[in-house]
């Protein structure tokens, strides 16, 4: 089973998407962060939001803090939610709220020594 399978299958899907839709928030997110800049990004950005605790705990091998759906723009950017949200036809605010439970257990998956895997030479 792939890591996208993997984190399609765990993370909760919200009420108001569907599988599809579901699916489609797992793979942008994947696209976004699944390599070592974009999970570094995301740290950093979490950080200069005084969200690095709640990224920290997704990464370390602990349980996973939650995040709110308002907090979700501010971790990932105006920009990026919307590309996300048009992608999967649904509106940003939905997005925010699916993301909420995608993206703790997609960090989580991708970090699974508790680190952020050092980047390709």
């Amino acid at each position: 089973m792939s890591i996208l399978d993997t984190v399609i299958a765990a993370a909760e899907q919200h009420s108001e998407v569907n599988q599809q839709q579901h699916s489609s928030l797992v793979q942008s997110a994947m696209q976004m962060f699944g390599n070592h800049a974009g999970l570094s990004g995301l740290l950093n950005n979490a950080e200069s939001h005084g969200m690095g605790n709640i990224v920290q705990s997704w990464i370390g091998t602990g349980s996973n803090q939650a995040i709110a759906p308002q907090q979700v723009q501010g971790l990932i950017g105006e920009d990026r939610l919307n590309q996300i949200a048009n992608h999967a036809g649904i509106s940003p605010a939905i997005a925010s709220a699916a993301l909420s439970r995608i993206l703790p257990v997609l960090v989580d998956r991708l970090t699974p020594q508790g680190k952020v895997p050092q980047a390709a030479a």
